[in-house]
């Protein structure tokens, strides 16, 4: 690439990189990278090369189109650029960069804007369908919901609508770095992996609408688009939850899929469940009808070894380990009772002026919540709860118990659990009693107290059963994430069956008072056809 003056002559010899001119007392005062803006598309087979010229200002006034520079991008996502200044996009995703040009020890940076484009069109699809006008017709979209939120990583979702007698269904992906569209039949389409990641990297931290039309006679009938919300973050840890239909505790580890973790030993149930310290708590019930003996047993999260085998020994139901796993607090018949969780000696009856159930432990260590129950029947089965606190003092002691939160009859509050920054309790509030009530809904409260927020996006509506709510680890970011259960569909594929579900949660709307929830999305990688409870997020 040969050298080109621009202007006086008598410009200054150069040489390529980051080098100093050849000429003393002529310096680089500026370099020019242009052009200083350009939008570019790529593909699954990538885009075409695009050439930047960097050109240095120097003392004396001249200028120079460098052939060579010390050349880079601040996204390595969206494509590779050579010693020459020729930008070629890469086929994984799009995305925007800056391209610099470095020379002398001055540079300049230009905004390169990648779009990733595709079409796909499914076998046995006839796009030349779509032929007809446009017609609105809201109410296609069975799932997801609009304006969700995901954690980057999250797979393939199963896009879904109504059967309304298409001939054909289009689905286009749109956002500022995304133009994807999809020809394809039926109700429902999945991205596989290699697209959505595409799709998802492309747009993390940002939003994508999706658009639904379908060919319905000589019409095309389109849907308000979708808004999802990619998170910049990806989502961490492993979700253990308690499945009725196999009667025994499976995990999903985030974006993988279900495997089986603790079986049924021969009993009814394996479930109560509780993590902390590398270790999982559980309870066996053993026997059906009203008498029935809780044994609790414990075992290593990494490799199941047995730690303490369920007997007549410690009986319980619900559980909370200090973070350390050092501590476990079992209920038993409306009291706390807390062990020594590496012997599992009995330490002491805690204190708390009433029956006291579903405790949890917070994470940074210094309370447990709980719940103090007026109409008590069992740990699983009251009515007229209140959120209580009390501070952790070591040694095997506790302060004395603070209501944060009594709603009064006729509601009850239940299941607490602690944000993983320690600064929140989500909780299940409903009229009825504790256990699968009809109009269960997710609400949080500060671990001062105040006011509950009521999580209403992620609650959707009343009957749902959303219940049980436990978040996932601490992200890099100001967006958490809360799983629990509920009987609300998923689309079409699964309808009043108990499932996973998992919202986003913005601490600085909680702070203001206003639903700090965004809208709940199914948790990949379950069995639909499974009856899925009790959801224990874990950082392993």
């Amino acid at each position: 690439m040969p050298l080109l003056l621009l202007a006086s002559c008598g410009s200054p010899e150069t040489i390529g990189g980051d080098s100093a001119p050849l000429v003393e007392g002529v310096e680089v005062v500026r370099v020019t990278v242009s052009p200083d803006e350009v939008t570019l598309s790529t593909g699954p087979t990538g885009g075409a090369p695009t050439s930047f010229i960097a050109t240095a200002t120097f003392s004396d006034g001249s200028q120079l189109v460098l052939p060579e520079a010390d050349w880079s991008i601040s996204n390595s996502v969206t494509g590779t650029i050579d010693a020459y200044g020729v930008f070629t996009p890469a086929p994984a995703a799009g995305g925007i960069t800056y391209v610099t040009a470095r020379f002398a020890g001055v540079e300049d940076s230009a905004l390169a804007t990648v779009v990733y484009t595709d079409e796909i069109v499914e076998e046995g699809t006839d796009p030349t369908v779509f032929t007809g006008a446009d017609a609105a017709h809201p109410g296609m979209w069975t799932y997801p919901q609009d304006g969700v939120s995901f954690p980057r990583n999250t797979p393939g979702i199963t896009f879904q609508w109504a059967e309304l007698g298409q001939a054909g269904a289009r689905l286009r992906f749109r956002s500022s770095l995304t133009d994807v569209t999809v020809y394809t039949t039926g109700t429902a389409w999945t991205a596989d992996e290699e697209l959505w990641q595409r799709i998802a990297a492309t747009n993390a931290g940002g939003t994508v609408s999706v658009e639904l039309a379908l060919a319905v006679g000589a019409e095309t009938w389109v849907d308000d688009p979708l808004t999802l919300n990619v998170n910049r973050m990806d989502g961490a840890g492993t979700v253990y939850y308690w499945s009725t239909s196999t009667e025994g505790t499976l995990r999903i580890p985030y974006a993988g899929s279900a495997e089986p973790f603790l079986e049924d030993p021969g009993g009814e149930c394996i479930g109560c469940h509780a993590i902390g310290g590398g270790k999982i708590a559980y309870t066996i019930r053993l026997d059906a009808g009203a008498e029935w003996t809780p044994q609790v047993g414990v075992q290593s999260v990494a490799d199941l070894s047995v730690l303490l085998a369920a007997s007549d020994a410690v009986q319980g139901s619900f559980k909370a380990w200090s973070p350390d796993g050092n501590w476990l607090v079992i209920t038993d018949h409306g009291s706390l009772l807390l062990y020594d969780g590496n012997t599992f000696a009995l330490i002491a009856e805690i204190a708390v002026g009433g029956n006291a159930t579903q405790p949890d432990w917070s994470p940074d260590g210094t309370q447990l919540a709980f719940v103090l129950a007026q109409d008590y029947t069992t740990d699983s089965f009251f009515s007229n709860g209140a959120i209580a606190v009390m501070d952790w003092l070591g040694k095997g002691q506790f302060g004395p118990a603070t209501v944060l939160w009594d709603p009064k009859e006729p509601y009850n509050a239940y299941y607490p659990a602690w944000s993983p920054d320690s600064k929140w309790i989500a909780f299940d509030q409903s009229t009825g009693d504790s256990y699968d009530d009809t109009d269960a809904t997710l609400w949080v409260i500060a671990r001062e107290g105040g006011t509950p927020v009521e999580l209403g996006a992620a609650n959707l509506t009343t009957g749902l059963i959303n219940s049980y709510p436990r978040w996932g680890p601490l992200p890099d970011d100001d967006v958490l994430w809360l799983a629990f259960s509920s009987v609300r569909n998923y689309g079409n594929v699964a309808s009043g069956m108990h499932q996973i579900w998992v919202a986003g949660f913005d601490p600085a709307l909680a702070e203001a008072g206003a639903d700090p929830s965004w809208p709940a999305f199914w948790l990949p990688g379950q069995d639909p056809t499974q009856s899925n409870h009790v959801p224990i997020w874990y950082d392993q």
